[in-house]
C-alpha cells in the first residue's frame, strides 16, 4: 500500500496469521486528500483512454472534497450526533418520519452550509445562489436528503444531489467509524454500517494481499467479501472479469446469473488507484460491459443520474 494510504495497516505485534477484518474504517483526512489529488489529475490527463466528461466538473469535485476534509478537521462529529446517525441507519431509511429525524439532526445541514460557503467562489453566481437558498427551506432539504438515503436518486436535482450527498457523507463517515461488527457482513450487498450501495470492489495489496473489500459510497467503510462470488446475487456459477488489457488494474467483475457487474480496482497491481475518481476513468470499460447487457451494481456519488 502507499505510505499515505487511508487504509490503516495491520497490527503486526500479534504473531501468526492475522484474522481477516470484516470492516476497515478509513483515515478520512488521507482519503479526502488523495481523492482531491486524483480528481485534479483528471483535469490534466491527456490519455486517450480517459473520457473526460468535463475538466471543470472534476475541478469542482476536487474543491468539494477539499471542503469535506476541512469540515471533518474543523467540525468533528460529537458523540450524541454520531449515535443518532448510527441509530437512524440501523432502523433503515424506509422508516416513517425519516424526514423529521433528518430535520432535527442539524449537523448535516451545517455541513451542507459550510460546503456551499467553500464552493461559492468556484460556482456561477446564479448557481451558488440557488444552492444556498435550499437552506432557507430546511424541511424541503430534509426531504431531498431522505430521497437520497432511500436510493431515489432520480427524484433529486443532480446538482443539489452531489453536494447534499457530500454533506451527509462527512457526517455518516465519522459516525460509522465507531460502528460495531455485526453478523452477516461477509454476505452484505450494501454497506453493513449505513446501508448505502458500494462504489466499487477493491482488491488490496500489502499486508492484506489479495483480499477483496467493497467500499461504501456514503460512509466510506470497506467491508470484506470473498472473491469469486457475485456481490449482488452471491452466485459463483458464472463470474468473469473484463479489462482493457492483460493485468489491468481497472477491471469489471460480471455475473452471468444476475447480469450485473461491479468495477474492481486492483490495488495489489496499482496502489495509486482511488475508487470514486477511478469510476470516471473506467467509463470506457463500463460502456463495453453494458453493451453486452450487464447492469452496473456500483454507485458513484459524483455521477448522479440526470
Amino acid at each position: 500500500m502507499r505510505p499515505d494510504s487511508d487504509i490503516v495497516p495491520l497490527d503486526k505485534r500479534t504473531p501468526g496469521v492475522a484474522a481477516i477484518e470484516p470492516l476497515i474504517f478509513p483515515r478520512l483526512d488521507r482519503l479526502y486528500t488523495r481523492r482531491a489529488e486524483k480528481l485534479r489529475a483528471l483535469t490534466e490527463s491527456e490519455e486517450e483512454n480517459t473520457p473526460l466528461l468535463n475538466s471543470e466538473y472534476f475541478l469542482f469535485l476536487a474543491h468539494l472534497v477539499d471542503g469535506q476534509k476541512k469540515f471533518v478537521e474543523q467540525f468533528p462529529l460529537n458523540a450524541a450526533d454520531a449515535a443518532i446517525v448510527r441509530n437512524l441507519a440501523k432502523d433503515g431509511y424506509g422508516q416513517i418520519g425519516l424526514e423529521d429525524t433528518l430535520l432535527a439532526l442539524t449537523v448535516w445541514q451545517s455541513a451542507y452550509a459550510q460546503l456551499m460557503e467553500d464552493l461559492r467562489p468556484h460556482l456561477q453566481p446564479s448557481v451558488a445562489t440557488a444552492l444556498i437558498a435550499a437552506l432557507d427551506t430546511p424541511a424541503t432539504l430534509s426531504g431531498q436528503a431522505a430521497l437520497l438515503l432511500r436510493g431515489q436518486y432520480d427524484q433529486v436535482d443532480p446538482g443539489l444531489a452531489v453536494i447534499l450527498w457530500a454533506a451527509l457523507s462527512v457526517c455518516w463517515a465519522q459516525a460509522m467509524s465507531q460502528h460495531e461488527v455485526v453478523a452477516g457482513i461477509g454476505q452484505a450487498t450494501h454497506c453493513p454500517c449505513c446501508g448505502a450501495p458500494p462504489v466499487a470492489s477493491l482488491v488490496l495489496g500489502g499486508d492484506r494481499e489479495g483480499l477483496r473489500y467493497l467500499q461504501c459510497s456514503l460512509c466510506e467503510t470497506r467491508w470484506h467479501r470473498v472473491r469469486g462470488v457475485c456481490v449482488n446475487c452471491h452466485s459463483s456459477a458464472d463470474i468473469q472479469h473484463y479489462s482493457l488489457y492483460e493485468k489491468a488494474p481497472e477491471q469489471a467483475e460480471v455475473c452471468g446469473e444476475c447480469e450485473t457487474y461491479i468495477n474492481v480496482y486492483r490495488l495489489d497491481y496499482d496502489p495509486d488507484l482511488e475508487a470514486v475518481s477511478g469510476n470516471f476513468v473506467s467509463q470506457i470499460l463500463d460502456d463495453l460491459v453494458e453493451q453486452e447487457g450487464f447492469s452496473g451494481f456500483g454507485f458513484n456519488p459524483f455521477a448522479f443520474p440526470g
